[in-house]
């Protein structure tokens, strides 16, 4: 009785410690992403509609090409990383692999996305020089945003997300400084904007380079990872290929069949992600390095649903919120976006969704069940073939349900999936 007691004391210690950290990861992600949202929303106030659609165009390619240079990499740094995060010498070795497979991606990607984007702006009238220096931008940008990828992996697996957070922190506060100064003195310009956003991505580098150099160091003769890391790299390049569809889908279907206008109305709306970043913080920084070190399936299985509720929970309040009084979401974007109400709802749904899934398939990668990772794909592309059937894509609303309907078929396989994974004792 007494080591029924001792252990129900120690399970209920565990889930204490862990919720003051998941509300401290919260609380400070709710910080970072507080600080991107102002500068968001300064932007999507200050900017033209046709200057804000040409950024967020720019922000899509660097989506994109920050995707296609990852292209599993991170995902095989936390999974091999945490079975050898505890030797100096293998832990260097391993990100000296992944950074040097990340680079042969990076340039794979360039060759893939830039022809796209530079027809993509060229189909909506941008000016060919504003087009040329925002491509530019992307490509260099994507140097920084996969340093930081890979250089946040080593301080998360070594519990160190404060570190990592504070680096976030400090890029978004040169973002919001820089910007701010610069449509302070009246410069709202596309190009301006989005190299303000490309260094502050460099500033944020440099500072988790200045937080791993334990982990950047020239690594000694030790055993190689990157035959491991090319077959991670093998099994989930196809589904970060579909990953850049499936995030930028909307905005390139909307750009390519209606205009300027619809383009930033959907780049605003899309800035409310910003609300799920504290129920998805938690998991990223805390709870999916851990479950790439946990042995006990029924820890295991604990934290997996800890986590799956809490994102249930929080994407029901913010929809009900949003139902309730839309004035108030809508409200952050300004006067030119408030005729988006009917919208809203539909955004907020669909970014619900996709970080529930998201968080699914973390748990699947980090602990290596990516051997029907095909499955993500073939079930996606069922759910886009019913909503581009069903649903007007020339719209903002149409692009939107399409996205949800999408989602639905990939939410309930990962959650299958992880539930009998989760089962095997």
């Amino acid at each position: 009785m007494f080591k029924l007691l001792e252990s129900h004391q120690a399970r209920l210690a565990t889930l204490r410690r862990w919720a003051s950290l998941s509300s401290q990861v919260a609380g400070m992600q709710m910080l970072v992403q507080g600080v991107s949202a102002v500068t968001g929303l300064l932007l999507i106030r200050a900017m033209e509609k046709d200057a804000y659609a040409w950024f967020t165009l720019a922000a899509s390619m660097l989506a994109t090409l920050h995707l296609l240079a990852d292209g599993g990499t991170s995902t095989a740094l936390t999974s091999i990383g945490g079975r050898v995060y505890q030797n100096a010498a293998e832990f260097s070795r391993l990100m000296a692999d992944g950074r040097r497979m990340a680079l042969r991606l990076a340039l794979i990607g360039i060759v893939l996305s830039a022809p796209f984007f530079w027809h993509l702006y060229t189909r909506l009238g941008a000016p060919p020089v504003t087009t040329a220096a925002l491509l530019g931008l992307a490509i260099v940008g994507m140097a920084p945003a996969i340093i930081a990828t890979i250089l946040g992996v080593s301080l998360r697996l070594h519990s160190r997300a404060r570190q990592a957070q504070g680096a976030e922190l400090f890029g978004a506060c040169v973002r919001l400084l820089l910007c701010g100064g610069l449509l302070w003195v009246g410069w709202a310009d596309a190009r301006a904007m989005f190299a303000g956003t490309i260094f502050a991505s460099l500033c944020q580098a440099w500072m988790l380079r200045k937080n791993t150099r334990e982990y950047t160091a020239p690594p000694r003769a030790s055993t190689g990872h990157q035959s491991e890391i090319t077959s991670f790299v093998r099994a989930l390049y196809g589904n970060h290929i579909f990953f850049c569809l499936q995030g930028q889908i909307a905005t390139w279907l909307i750009g390519w069949l209606a205009g300027v206008e619809q383009v930033a109305d959907l780049g605003a709306l899309s800035r409310l992600a910003v609300l799920f970043a504290a129920f998805g913080a938690p998991f990223t920084h805390l709870v999916a390095p851990s479950m790439a070190r946990i042995q006990d399936t029924h820890i295991l299985r604990r934290r997996f649903a800890l986590a799956i509720g809490t994102a249930f929970a929080g994407t029901a309040v913010l929809l009900a919120a949003a139902a309730w009084k839309p004035g108030w979401f809508l409200w952050l974007l300004g006067e030119k976006y408030a005729n988006l109400g009917p919208e809203l709802t539909l955004a907020l749904a669909s970014q619900g969704v996709g970080m529930i899934a998201g968080i699914c398939w973390g748990l699947m990668v980090v602990r290596g069940w990516v051997s029907h990772a095909w499955l993500n794909i073939l079930l996606s592309c069922l759910g886009y073939v019913l909503g581009a059937a069903f649903m007007p894509l020339d719209t903002v609303a149409g692009v939107l349900k399409m996205n949800l309907l999408a989602s639905m078929p990939l939410l309930c396989w990962v959650l299958l999936r992880c539930w009998r994974r989760l089962s095997i004792r």
